[in-house]
């Protein structure tokens, strides 16, 4: 089968996804090895019977609701490539409001820790813009801490120091200047109404127990004031429903110059604070 006919018949068959051109240009892309417009210049060469199988048998898995991302192996985030798979959870573009809110805030030489790190983007996006931070980073899955390792190590080109517990378990009397998160926040029932791509991804990343899916996010400012040198910053994504109860928790527990940032669609989608 020609390229251009594979093509066709992919486009076809993703007719239920909002971008079916896309979506079928992504899998020849990356299963052919071809740029955007080498499928265009070179399509009318023949597909390899055993990549024509692959891209097969990568469509039935995006079918099935399977996130292209995981299909790939990879996905762009702050302008580098990550490697995901299904242990953590695909970055997604409003985040990178966490790590410019980061970046903003940094000091020179400053020590940043990273927990519910997942694929590590958010500590290597930063690492990789500010050479000079002193980088840590954790996570309660270790498969996830293997993917996170994995990818700070290529990108930043350095060691990491990576280390798998719950929150701040695996950090006993160490102090930072700044602790970034992006923790479990979704609830229950905001879980039913999520996309069938988003229930692909690993729950443990997801979800949280309590009715306001603050649990975690709650643990972590109670706990951040033993973690944080005096100054140090904390700074946390969430739902745009919860961050009014996140900025009087910042409150409550010590922290000044509270705030909060937007993302893309002008919803609050990180808040943080400095420790008095």
């Amino acid at each position: 089968m020609r390229i251009r006919e594979l093509k066709s018949e992919l486009i076809k068959r993703l007719a239920l996804f909002d971008n079916p051109a896309l979506e079928a240009r992504v899998l020849l892309s990356h299963f052919l090895s071809l740029s955007t417009s080498e499928l265009i210049t070179r399509d009318s060469e023949n597909v390899p019977p055993e990549k024509e199988e692959m891209i097969l048998s990568a469509l039935n898995k995006r079918l099935t609701g399977l996130p292209m991302a995981y299909i790939t192996g990879e996905k762009e985030f702050f302008g580098y490539l990550f490697e995901v798979n299904e242990d953590v959870l695909i970055p997604q573009p409003d985040t990178e409001i966490l790590v410019e809110s980061a970046l903003s805030m940094l000091k020179e030489r400053s020590s940043v820790l990273d927990i519910c790190t997942g694929s590590g983007a958010i500590i290597t996006a930063i690492k990789a813009e500010r050479a000079d931070v002193d980088a840590h980073f954790s996570d309660i899955s270790e498969k996830a801490l293997i993917v996170a390792i994995k990818n700070f190590e290529r990108i930043t080109g350095e060691k990491s120091d990576a280390r798998a517990g719950d929150l701040f378990e695996p950090w006993h009397h160490m102090k930072f200047d700044m602790i970034t998160a992006n923790a479990p926040y979704v609830t229950k029932a905001w879980y039913e109404s999520v996309s069938i791509e988003v229930k692909k991804e690993p729950p443990l990343a997801l979800l949280d127990e309590e009715e306001d899916g603050l649990g975690i996010i709650t643990r972590i400012i109670e706990q951040a004031p033993l973690f944080l040198k005096k100054e140090g910053r904390l700074i946390l994504e969430a739902d745009y429903r919860q961050h009014g109860k996140i900025r009087r928790l910042l409150k409550e527990h010590g922290f000044s110059s509270i705030g909060t940032e937007k993302d893309l669609a002008q919803l609050e989608r990180v808040s943080y604070g400095i420790l008095i």
